[in-house]
């Protein structure tokens, strides 16, 4: 009997440490299923998450989700291999650090791109009403039948109205580079996935640029008869920064834009900027002769660039030898005039009219030397006497009086 009793016991002993293994197994089975859905759940809200706060609770939780299964590291490691605990929960605070980055930069982007679209509404609005302005100015100067005093005057208010719209542009242009400098697009990509104003809808800047590019060369096709070298001089500084400004950041401002023809208005883009270019040269080179004109410049004619370097050259040279030969009066006021022209263009046109592709620095440099050489020799020699003749004066007059100091010393000691 106490036999089969303790035969009993060790049966029902062992059926139970052989449920209690069983459950203990199942326990850590469930733990390591357990710790990979949620491990996979975490990677999942990791890719999808919104905003920046949301991507800071994520954080906090993957925090806690490592707190509650650290213990259980040598299992998950079996489980994991030939991955490791501690990698697996590393990997997931890394990526969930760097979606926090991600979705801070895109909530900035968005700002900028609001910012953004304001300013380029308003730049469309004034530059709309600048533009309807200049053209109703040119109208009325084409239909005048004013006096020239008055026709003189609404030329002149043209003049300012297209100088504000150069300033504008420039402005817009500051804009534009602050903004996409400073745009991350591969950020930029994933906007559309947290935010359905992923894009700018309205006032576009690829078409704002598109349109300013195509007004730009308008301007310079009808206005020559109104404008002046200054005014080149300034567009040339405009069309510098326009174009630095769309070589640096037309790629970025292209894949921004929303519209399907975005292909079509950057190579418009592209092919006015060539145009402008080659209307700026020959407008300029235009306003150059007719300033010659009226100074009295008497250069050899030119119809290019190209000739105008040569016509500076010939027309310096042959002023050279002249004061060489004879220096006179005429001679020198030639010069006068002519340094009136070229003081402008070293202190303030050097860049603009390299810009416009009409003179190279290079170019300015070696023609700089010969007006230099001019300036040293043109002196007429008659006011070279004169001032000998002053000299000796003021020599005189200090000996005078040097002698009568000492006089009355002498009647003084006597």
């Amino acid at each position: 009997m106490k036999f089969r009793i303790t035969i009993l016991l060790t049966i029902v002993i062992g059926l139970f440490s052989s449920t209690l293994y069983a459950q203990e197994v199942q326990s850590d089975y469930e733990i390591q299923q357990t710790f990979k859905e949620q491990y996979a759940n975490y990677e999942q809200k990791v890719e999808n998450v919104s905003s920046p706060d949301s991507a800071e609770s994520l954080i906090e939780s993957i925090k806690q989700f490592d707190q509650n299964y650290s213990k259980h590291k040598e299992l998950l490691n079996k489980a994991l291999y030939p991955d490791t605990y501690e990698e697996q929960i590393e990997n997931l605070k890394k990526s969930s650090i760097r979606t926090l980055n991600k979705v801070e930069t895109i909530t900035e982007q968005q700002k900028q791109l609001n910012k953004l679209e304001n300013q380029l509404a308003s730049y469309e609005q004034d530059l709309s009403q600048l533009d309807q302005q200049t053209d109703s100015l040119k109208t009325a100067i084409r239909q005048s039948t004013e006096s020239e005093k008055e026709l003189s005057n609404m030329v002149r208010e043209y003049r300012q109205s297209l100088e504000k719209r150069d300033e504008l542009i420039l402005t817009f242009i500051d804009s534009m580079v602050v903004t996409y400098q400073n745009m991350d697009l591969d950020a930029f990509q994933e906007i559309e996935n947290y935010d359905q104003r992923s894009r700018i809808k309205t006032n576009d800047a690829l078409k704002l640029i598109h349109d300013i590019s195509e007004e730009n060369i308008k301007i310079l096709q009808r206005n020559a008869s109104n404008l002046q070298l200054d005014d080149y001089m300034r567009m040339a500084e405009v069309n510098y920064q326009f174009q630095t400004m769309w070589n640096k950041l037309g790629d970025k401002i292209h894949e921004v834009y929303e519209g399907d023809n975005a292909d079509m208005l950057a190579e418009n883009i592209n092919s006015n900027l060539n145009e402008w270019n080659n209307l700026l040269q020959t407008n300029t080179v235009k306003a150059v002769k007719e300033y010659f004109a009226q100074q009295g410049i008497e250069a050899d004619t030119f119809e290019s660039a190209e000739e105008l370097n040569g016509a500076l050259h010939s027309y310096l040279d042959k002023k050279i030898k002249e004061s060489k030969d004879n220096r006179s009066e005429e001679n020198y006021s030639d010069l006068q005039k002519f340094k009136d022209f070229w003081d402008r263009v070293e202190v303030q046109w050097t860049s603009n009219l390299a810009h416009a592709n009409v003179l190279s620095r290079e170019q300015t440099s070696e023609l700089n030397q010969k007006v230099d050489e001019w300036t040293q020799i043109a002196q007429p020699r008659s006011n070279n006497i004169l001032v000998y003749l002053l000299g000796g004066s003021v020599l005189l007059a200090v000996a005078l009086g040097v002698m009568l100091i000492r006089q009355k010393k002498n009647s003084g000691s006597a």
